[in-house]
């Protein structure tokens, strides 16, 4: 029988899996840009607040799908503000075709530029 504790992100966090102080070293510069452009992607650590039941619901959810929240929270964001900008855009786009309709519609005066180009 193995004693092999699992690799969870709890077990990590909640230090099953170690956290002594004279283990613990920060990365050269170097070497953390390596782990970054390996992982193909420039991660900037940042700090946010939330509330502890919306931070409860999620753990519980990344857990479910055996995923660690923190991942799980990174590909939230990635798909919500891809559909926002999908969004934007579609929305500036029908504001461009609108506008080029009615500029179409519009009828010309002598010496408009616009319908001899």
């Amino acid at each position: 029988m193995s004693k092999k504790i699992p690799g969870s992100a709890e077990n990590w966090e909640n230090g099953v899996l170690g956290n002594v102080a004279k283990h613990a070293h920060q990365v050269s510069r170097e070497d953390a840009l390596a782990i970054a452009q390996a992982a193909g992607v420039n991660m900037q650590p940042i700090s946010i607040r939330l509330p502890q039941h919306l931070l409860g619901v999620l753990k519980e959810i990344a857990k479910y799908h055996g995923v660690g929240y923190q991942p799980m929270i990174r590909d939230l964001l990635e798909r919500w503000a891809t559909g926002e900008i999908k969004t934007i855009l579609a929305d500036r786009l029908e504001y461009a075709e609108q506008r080029e309709k009615e500029f179409s519609e519009t009828p010309s005066l002598a010496g408009d530029l616009r319908r001899q180009a």
